[in-house]
């Protein structure tokens, strides 16, 4: 996502003893910034996929997609929403996903066909075990046979009191993650297994302190230290939002702040060190209905901007 460039004046080697430095102290400015002594209070592990994601300030809000999500709830099997969106991918192509969510003796059911044909379906069983669920799902693009399909990727999710992991399957390739809660801390590793190269991938490091008013997280891509992310989060006060992030690879950052302006609508901004600017515009209509705005500009280069608007219904 961001070009690399070295530190400079310093060695490669130098550049990995400080990127490792600065993911250890990140993990342990987390514990040691609690002020009060760690406890295992349970309950609320994030998964790793949450565990690693960008501040809501940072990541949320900006979309130039143009596009229409119509929402609709249908009593088919006791139940199923329904939902369509269109997204207008040109100037002259609009494309189309039907997805439909529904439940069947404790199975859930996701269904999915795009404008070229390609369906996708996942089916999650819950409670397999206490505190454990276990999913598959594959796809099959359009114009294909049945015989054609795409290997299925079975997914398995356990959470017992302060711990969270997730095993995923494909094919030869697995991925596994845990992530343990420490009191106000929590702490996550990754790795990926390739059956048939018979490799264990460098696996990923994670780390989040949750302050309460703020978050302070730090993820390293492999235990060498060449690409660490830490983002900072802060909710100032019950109307802004404001969050950073900083990527050792590349040295690159971001810096964004979100604004509620009354009960129905909101403003957000954000700009990094490339210059590219975001903003953002949110606005419940109606009980059901909500428009969303986002406008992107190189302010190297302001002819290289994108704005797109959506509608929501439901």
């Amino acid at each position: 996502m961001f070009e690399g460039r070295s530190l400079t004046g310093a060695t490669p080697a130098l550049c990995i003893e400080l990127r490792v430095s600065i993911a250890l102290a990140l993990a342990a400015s987390c514990i040691a910034s609690a002020n009060v002594p760690l406890r295992l209070r349970g309950g609320a592990p994030l998964s790793w996929s949450k565990l690693i994601k960008l501040p809501d300030t940072i990541k949320e809000g900006y979309s130039t997609e143009s596009k229409l999500e119509i929402t609709k709830q249908s009593d088919i099997n006791d139940g199923t929403t329904l939902k369509s969106t269109f997204t207008r991918t040109a100037a002259d192509k609009i494309s189309h996903v039907l997805k439909a969510i529904s439940s069947y003796q404790g199975v859930d059911v996701e269904a999915s066909i795009d404008g070229s044909g390609k369906i996708g379906a996942e089916a999650r069983y819950k409670d397999i075990i206490p505190g454990g669920e276990i999913s598959v799902s594959a796809d099959l693009a359009g114009g294909q046979k049945i015989k054609d399909i795409s290997t299925p990727v079975i997914s398995g999710d356990y959470r017992n009191k302060d711990v969270a992991a997730t095993v995923s399957v494909q094919g030869s390739s697995l991925d596994a993650a845990a992530v343990v809660e420490l009191g106000e801390v929590q702490v996550g590793l990754s790795a990926n297994y390739d059956a048939d190269k018979g490799k264990l991938s460098e696996p990923s490091l994670a780390a989040r302190y949750n302050g309460g008013k703020y978050t302070l997280s730090a993820v390293s891509s492999g235990i060498k230290g060449d690409d660490v992310l830490a983002s900072y989060a802060q909710s100032l006060n019950d109307k802004l939002d404001v969050a950073g992030t900083f990527s050792t690879k590349g040295n690159k950052f971001s810096l964004g702040a979100a604004y509620k302006v009354d009960g129905d609508s909101s403003v957000r901004g954000k700009v990094n060190s490339d210059g590219v600017l975001n903003l953002g515009y949110s606005r419940q209509v109606t009980k059901g209905a909500s428009v969303n705005a986002g406008f992107e500009v190189d302010t190297n280069d302001v002819d290289k901007r994108k704005f797109g608007l959506s509608l929501k219904l439901q």
